[in-house]
């Protein structure tokens, strides 16, 4: 569900993101390669593609990319650099009928989630509908396009895990993202560096 009005013709589908270091897209290349064995309905996110995402904003006029570049600016003012570790695999909404496969976090380290609550209130006060799911930070590794061998897929990926491996945020992403025929394109829009 898109959290802006879409209604405008110049607009840009945004997010705001946190990247994730290239050895753990790499193993998420590998854990996908091995689950391509398995013939289901997946369409499989390109490993350069996947990052945290914090807030997913939706089709947002050009004009105010800025204003949430600023909002997003305010809410990580004195959040310093943090450690988070990315641990354990799963789907949502469950195992028996997957829809999103997904690697998961150990915990939520504390500025991780003043982080998350910073945004929505100065996305709030620009004017953006707030999240209501709880925040359960993931990394999105594959949808499900149909259920032949969904669960058997879900089995799979739950029996292989994903060993925990920390890394340091260092700044947050206000993500473009452009369909096309071969998957997204993602291009930053502006980059702000953690204290």
């Amino acid at each position: 569900m898109s959290r802006a009005n879409p209604e405008k013709n110049d607009t840009v589908r945004t997010f705001i993101c946190i990247e994730i270091p290239d050895s753990i897209k790499a193993r998420i290349d590998q854990l996908q390669n091995t689950l391509k064995a398995i013939d289901a309905q997946v369409s499989w996110t390109k490993s350069s593609n996947i990052h945290l995402t914090l807030n997913f904003l939706g089709a947002v006029e050009a004009a105010r990319i800025p204003r949430v570049a600023k909002a997003v600016e305010r809410a990580a003012s004195g959040i310093d650099r943090f450690e988070t570790e990315v641990n354990g695999a799963g789907c949502f909404p469950s195992p028996r009928s997957p829809r999103v496969l997904w690697i998961g976090f150990s915990e939520l380290p504390e500025p991780l989630q003043q982080l998350y609550a910073n945004l929505e209130d100065e996305l709030a006060r620009e004017g953006f509908d707030r999240e209501k799911r709880k925040f359960s930070p993931h990394l999105t590794i594959g949808r499900l396009r149909g259920p032949k061998n969904a669960a058997h897929l879900a089995e799979a990926l739950i029996a292989s895990g994903f060993n925990a491996e920390t890394f340091k945020a260092n700044e947050v992403i206000v993500m473009r993202s452009d369909l096309n025929r071969t998957g997204s394109i993602y291009t930053p829009q502006a980059v702000i560096n953690l204290a």
